[in-house]
Formats: C-alpha cells, sequence, structure tokens
C-alpha cells in the first residue's frame, strides 16, 4: 500500500473517530522535526502538524489539547468527548503534534506560536480566546506557555485566558528525585529505565543535578517548592487554572511502590494552595478517585479519563465570560 494511501485511510478514520458530521482536518506545519516534538509515529516521525475541528459559526474561542509523552493525537481523541462538546459550543479546537521533545520547553513554544499565527490570522479569533490544556507533558508545555507569555511577552505570540491541566509533573527539582528513587527501588522496570533516562538528560540540559545547578531547575520549572514565591508560578497568580489529578495511593503503592511524595498531585495542591494565597479566586484542584483508564482499558491514574469532559468545558465557557 502507498504512503498516500495510507495517510488517506487514516483521515477518514479520524472522520469517523468523533462522529459523522464534523470534520477533522490535518494541517502540515512542517516536514521536518529535529527536536523530535512528535514521537512514536508509526508512519512518518518527521513531520509536524496539528489537527483542527472547526465548528459551523464563527469560532468564539480556540480550545488548545496537547497530548501526554508518546500520546498519538488520534488516540487522545478517543479518550474524551471535550473536543465534540467544545466544537458544538462554538470552539475550534486544535491538537498539535506534540508528545515529546525537549526539558526547556522551548521548541514546543514555538511551534505553538507558528500554529496560533496561522489560525488567527485564517479565523480572525482574538488572541485572548485561546485556552490550553493536556495530559501530563501537555500540561507542563501549556502551563509553561502562560508563565512565558507573562514573563517573557515577546516570546509568545498570544497570552491565554485560561489553562486547565491533568496531572502535570511541576517541579523539575521534584521530578528528579522522584526518579532517583524510582531506579534505587528497582521494582518496575518500566519506571527505572525511564527515571535513569529523564536524570540524565536533565544533567546534559541543566548542566548537572539539582545541587550542582540549582538555579538551573527553580528557572525551568513550572512551580518550585522550595522557593517561598513558587518561583515561576507567581506568574501565574491572574491566570484561570484548573487541574486534575488522582493520587490513588493504593494503585501507586501495589504496582510502582510509590508513596504521596513521589506523586504529581503534592506539587499541584502545594501550587494551587499558593496561587489562592497569593490572591488568584480562580485556581482549582480537581481531585479524583478510581476515574484513571488507559485507552487499552488499562487501570490507571495517569490518564483522561480522570477529567470531566463537560464539567471541563463549563470552566472553559466561564472563563470567556
Amino acid at each position: 500500500m502507498k504512503h498516500k494511501q495510507i495517510i488517506l485511510i487514516i483521515q477518514l478514520l479520524l472522520f469517523y473517530s468523533i462522529g459523522i458530521g464534523q470534520k477533522v482536518e490535518k494541517v502540515t506545519v512542517s516536514n521536518q522535526d529535529p527536536y523530535n516534538l512528535y514521537a512514536y509515529e508509526k508512519i512518518d516521525t518527521s513531520t509536524l502538524f496539528y489537527l483542527k475541528l472547526v465548528p459551523k459559526i464563527k469560532p468564539i474561542g480556540v480550545l488548545v489539547i496537547l497530548p501526554a509523552g508518546g500520546d498519538m493525537v488520534e488516540d487522545v481523541m478517543k479518550q474524551m468527548t471535550l473536543h465534540k462538546l467544545a466544537v458544538e459550543k462554538g470552539f475550534l479546537v486544535i491538537f498539535p503534534s506534540i508528545n515529546w521533545g525537549t526539558v526547556k520547553l522551548e521548541e514546543e513554544l514555538k511551534f505553538l506560536n507558528i500554529i496560533f499565527k496561522q489560525i488567527i490570522k485564517q479565523y480572525k479569533v482574538p488572541k485572548d480566546k485561546f485556552i490550553l490544556g493536556g495530559l501530563s507533558g501537555g500540561g507542563m508545555v501549556s502551563l509553561n506557555y502562560a508563565e512565558r507569555a507573562i514573563r517573557d511577552k515577546d516570546s509568545s505570540f498570544i497570552i491565554p485566558k485560561a489553562i486547565f491541566g491533568l496531572d502535570p509533573p511541576l517541579d523539575y527539582v521534584t521530578l528528579y528525585y522522584q526518579c532517583k528513587r524510582d531506579v534505587e527501588r528497582n521494582f518496575a522496570e518500566a519506571a527505572a529505565n525511564e527515571g535513569k533516562w529523564f536524570m540524565e538528560l536533565c544533567k546534559i540540559e541543566f548542566g548537572g543535578t539539582p545541587e550542582e545547578v540549582p538555579a538551573q531547575y527553580i528557572k525551568y520549572s513550572i512551580y518550585s517548592h522550595h522557593e517561598k514565591d513558587g518561583g515561576n508560578s507567581k506568574y501565574l497568580i491572574n491566570m484561570p487554572l484548573l487541574i486534575y489529578t488522582e493520587p490513588a495511593i493504593e494503585w501507586q503503592i501495589k504496582n510502582r511502590h510509590r508513596d504521596l511524595y513521589d506523586l504529581n498531585c503534592t506539587d499541584i495542591s502545594a501550587m494551587i494552595n499558593l496561587l489562592q494565597m497569593q490572591g488568584n479566586k480562580n485556581a482549582d484542584i480537581v481531585v479524583t478517585h478510581d476515574k484513571g483508564i488507559r485507552l487499552d482499558g488499562i487501570k490507571h491514574p495517569h490518564s483522561w479519563s480522570i477529567m470531566d469532559s463537560k464539567q471541563c468545558l463549563d470552566w472553559v465557557l466561564k472563563q470567556l465570560k
């Protein structure tokens, strides 16, 4: 089967995956991916693109949904109804092809800027009508974009109206030591291997360990627990935030031998608490229980299913008023 025929079949499957009558368009941005922003693609490992769902009316805003590490954009669509509900309400929905990439997240920001410029030029959507969100790494990219848009105004094409996230890691120091404990425990092979890989990557990207170059870890973390002002999270004081997390401590102990010190929920709760104390009246956390399940049916708390799509969309619509 020829390459173009395979691509056509995938596009047809995408069309039917979200329901008859709603077209999914694939827009190619680049035929090169030097920073490996999109990994694990079975057919094409070099193309950067985004999928878009266009409403029948003039868009009231743009909802940007970012995959987790290793997630295919097509698979993300199968795990939620948020995009379907959003299009029905008049949102233009886009899924950027970012599911891997860099630690410093600078190339991800540049790629999103290109997409946002195209969307605004084509649909004339105001710059202040963009809502970003995602699971895990997708949530990190969204939060990082918002912080840099406020801190470094020349680096970002828009300032997001609001951000939602599902269990995003926030503090690179926390993440580094969590990986170190996974390696030392050596209980789950996948977790130990990922821990080794991530620790080495941090040493390369930041120039050392958290003890050796603490300023680098603070500079690139979304939130820094040991900084009195929260580090970069101080730039989110006026940003509406909705973050979902599912601790599932019984599952974590049984399947990973992780405790609460190893989970993203600790930094998430700490950051939301700090932002509220700093005056953010619209920073919210949703803690779920026994909702996490992966696309293959396996129970896992770090999943899209912990988000209630209708509840999330209601919150998003509230931010546009």
